[in-house]
Order: C-alpha cells, then structure tokens, then sequence
C-alpha cells in the first residue's frame, strides 16, 4: 500500500513540471527563431518543422534522463546518452531527405545542416543547458545571416544557381539578347546545354554569383522578347 501523502506527489510533480516546461519553452523559441530564418528565405524547413525537431530532440534527451533515474542520489542505472546518440543517427534521415538534386545543381545542404544543428540545440535544451543552446541559436542565427551577406557583398560568387531558359529565336536576336544579358551581370558559365523541343529552344545554364546578381539577371531574361519560360533548377 502507497502511505505516501498525497501533497507529496503534486510537490513531486511540480518539482519536475516546472524544469521541463522551462526546456520545452526554450525548445520553441530556439526552434521558432531558426525556423522564422528559413520560413522568410522560403525553404523547405520552415518555423514548425525546426520547433518540431528542437522540441523532440529536448523531449527525447529528458526522457533518457528520467527513465534510468531512480537509483540512489544522482547515479543512473544506464546510460542517457546512448539516446542523444539515436538522436543523431535518426535527424541524418530527415536531413537527407531535405537535399535535392536537379541536374547539375544540388539543393538544401544548408537546410539539412540547419536540421542538425537544431537537433543538437534540442539536446544541449533536454541535457539542462538552456542558455548555453540560447547562446548557439544566435550563433546559427548569425552565421545563416550576416555571412550570407557579407559572401554576397564581398566574394561575388555567393553560391551556384542552374537556370533552364525556353525560348523562341528564329533570326538569332533572343540569343544575342541572353549573351548580352550574361555579359551585362558578368555571369561567366561553369556548364550550360541547349536543345531543341516542340519548335523552342531549351537553353540550360550554370553558374556562380551573389544572390543580388541572380536576381537581376532573371529579371532582365524576363524582359527579352521571345523567351517564353524561366525556371530556377
């Protein structure tokens, strides 16, 4: 028969409710602040699915904590961090499943990698360390922002974009257009293919430069006559 006071019990709960709500809280603003990045920046991985993560990686980690518990003092009758360690083979799946590739281009190695380091935020939270995983959110935060920026502003060649131009050009003009076009925005090609279907031209390009450089330069194919479809691949 259990004699124990029942005042007991809810002091027993609220001792554990009260840390674990704290983690969990700081499981959604680390997630959401992350996840808000890649929401605005339009990618697969928005503000729920890295909450989602952040928050399961927490709950999984304090899981493994509580359930060995129950020896005498502080001693464990296993080992918490064997499930820290699943925890990092199982988020290598939903990263994987993140990259994409198209042609030559492949997409969503950040994505993944943010994927992970969310994980591990998650677990650095459910470990009892939720500042010091505040601290690496803005780390991430900073490193998804500012040097996104300053590779734009000072390297020039940012990142890689593969372009597919369908387009109509019977006396050469949309050709020379898209040359100009490239000579204009300084876009020297790492891989480019053309052919011909259904009567257009399908003119696929690769190559290297800042975000700011991409942009102008579809908008200025979207201005030539005869070109009919842009797609960014």
């Amino acid at each position: 028969m259990n004699l124990e006071h029942p005042a007991s019990n809810i002091f027993a709960f609220i001792h554990l409710a009260v840390p674990v709500g704290v983690k969990v809280f700081f499981a959604i603003i680390c997630g959401g602040l992350i996840g808000l990045e890649r929401e605005i920046k339009n990618k697969p991985a928005g503000i729920k699915t890295n909450i989602l993560i952040c928050l399961g990686a927490t709950v999984y980690t304090i899981v493994s904590i509580l359930i060995p518990g129950g020896g005498v003092g502080d001693a464990y009758r296993g080992d918490p961090g064997r499930v820290a360690a699943q925890i990092v083979t199982g988020i290598g799946f939903i990263g994987a499943g993140a990259i994409m590739q198209s042609r030559a281009s492949i997409q969503g190695l950040t994505t993944a990698a943010t994927i992970w380091i969310v994980a591990a935020i998650g677990v650095c939270i459910g470990a009892g360390y939720p500042v010091v995983a505040f601290v690496f959110t803005l780390t991430v935060l900073f490193t998804l922002l500012a040097i996104n920026h300053l590779e734009s502003k000072f390297l020039g060649r940012a990142g890689g974009h593969a372009v597919e131009i369908v387009f109509e050009d019977s006396d050469g003009e949309t050709r020379a257009a898209i040359n100009q076009a490239m000579a204009k925005n300084h876009i020297e090609l790492d891989d480019f293919d053309i052919s011909q279907s259904d009567g257009h031209y399908v003119l696929r390009v690769q190559y290297a430069k800042s975000t700011v450089t991409h942009k102008r330069f579809i908008l200025e194919l979207w201005s030539v006559a005869g070109i009919k479809e842009v797609r960014q691949l």
